[in-house]
């Protein structure tokens, strides 16, 4: 077996038995009208994680319960050691507290009307980050094991070294952290369109290949309902100009990254993998929504393939940007952690640039910081599917 990391991993082990990368308070809104009481707690106490609200009222059926499901799984994620909860009125909270506590953690709650406006809600607020600070700093490192880790698999900006290289040697690391026991999920199914057959053939049964398939069709079906052809509109203008001329070619492409090892199945928007393997999530491509819901789904961390250079990261799950466009490379050197631009020069294999992901992979597990975290370009938002009312 193919040793993945060439050092140890360690991670902060949590209340559920899980364990995380990092160790995050996070201050969370239940809902979009106490976003500037978040923003402003953040900012009252240095280090705190905000996680602003997308919507979260109004919103009905599906639409709401994925919302909650993924307020609650970022809540939830190893990587948050403690969370604050804020909501304008208790019902909104109670119900993200709920769910949370179903994942084995537990939150704490602050009601901006039950605290009576603004200036009590920032002072009791306040108090209880620097709390959970303190409590957070008493958490030691322990060790990780690969069959631990949950790797989500992205790509965006692609271009022809994407699908020639960077999506490839994506793939060989993902090969090797699945038969270390490891887990990996890519999501982005609109962008499999015309990779069915592959699919198929790696899908674990014949009734996890017809639940992959219809996942993506599933996208084809939404856009035609809503005057759109994919098949005329994806590739996307960049990434025609990075040379992709067909979505079968662009798909063929976003499917290396996830290796070769048998699909085990397909994961609703912020669901957590219920085994290890490689897995599918069922997440639009819009890459901020897209690792949202990777992070929500428990990614400890995200590899991210770019071509032409996608310099988006998420705050909870570190985010690794990888790139074989040497243009890129030349031009956007400080938004990237993996320079693969050899591949293209022909002076480095495909192993060797999944070797090269891996050694990044171990330092971010450890503790070192991303690029994107080092530029704060981070963001998080919640993909949303129906009207509110």
């Amino acid at each position: 077996m193919k040793t993945v990391f060439s050092e140890s991993l360690t991670g902060y082990l949590r209340e559920n038995g899980r364990k995380g990368i990092r160790n995050f308070v996070a201050v969370l809104a239940a809902a979009d009208n106490v976003n500037p009481l978040v923003r402003q707690l953040a900012e009252r106490v240095p280090g705190t994680l905000c996680l602003p609200a997308s919507y979260g009222r109004g919103q009905m059926g599906k639409d709401f319960d994925l919302a909650l499901r993924a307020m609650s799984g970022l809540a939830a994620h190893p990587n948050i050691a403690k969370c604050l909860v804020v909501s304008f009125e208790p019902e909104s909270s109670g119900r993200i507290t709920e769910r949370t506590e179903k994942l084995g953690r537990k939150v704490e709650s602050l009601c901006f009307l039950q605290e009576g406006g603004m200036e009590p809600s920032i002072a009791k607020g306040e108090r209880i980050l620097r709390r959970m600070h303190q409590e957070a700093a008493g958490v030691t490192r322990v060790a990780l094991s690969s069959s631990e880790l949950v790797v989500g698999l992205e790509c965006g900006g692609s271009d022809t070294t994407s699908g020639l290289f960077g999506n490839p040697a994506l793939g060989v690391f993902t090969d090797w952290l699945i038969d270390a026991g490891g887990t990996a999920v890519f999501s982005e199914p609109v962008e499999c369109l015309g990779g069915e057959e592959l699919l198929r053939k790696r899908a674990v049964s014949s009734r996890i290949a017809e639940q992959l398939i219809a996942v993506v069709h599933s996208y084809d079906d939404m856009a035609k309902e809503n005057g759109v052809d994919l098949a005329g509109t994806n590739p996307t203008p960049d990434n025609m100009a990075g040379g992709l001329t067909s979505i079968e070619e662009k798909s063929l492409g976003a499917l290396a990254k996830s290796g070769s090892r048998p699909i085990e199945g397909a994961l609703q928007y912020a669901d957590q993998a219920p085994g290890n393997g490689i897995w599918m999530m069922d997440a639009p491509a819009a890459a901020v929504e897209n690792m949202t819901a990777l992070a929500a789904g428990g990614a400890h961390v995200i590899c991210f393939v770019t071509g032409t250079g996608n310099p988006s990261g998420h705050p909870v799950s570190p985010t690794i940007k990888i790139s074989a466009n040497p243009n890129t490379v030349e031009r956007m050197l400080s938004h990237l952690d993996v320079p693969l631009s050899r591949m293209l020069e022909g002076t480095m294999s495909l192993t060797q640039g999944a070797e090269e992901i891996a050694l990044q992979v171990a330092k971010v597990v450890n503790g070192a910081a991303t690029a994107a975290e080092k530029l704060r370009y981070l963001e998080t938002n919640i993909s949303r599917i129906g009207p509110s009312v």
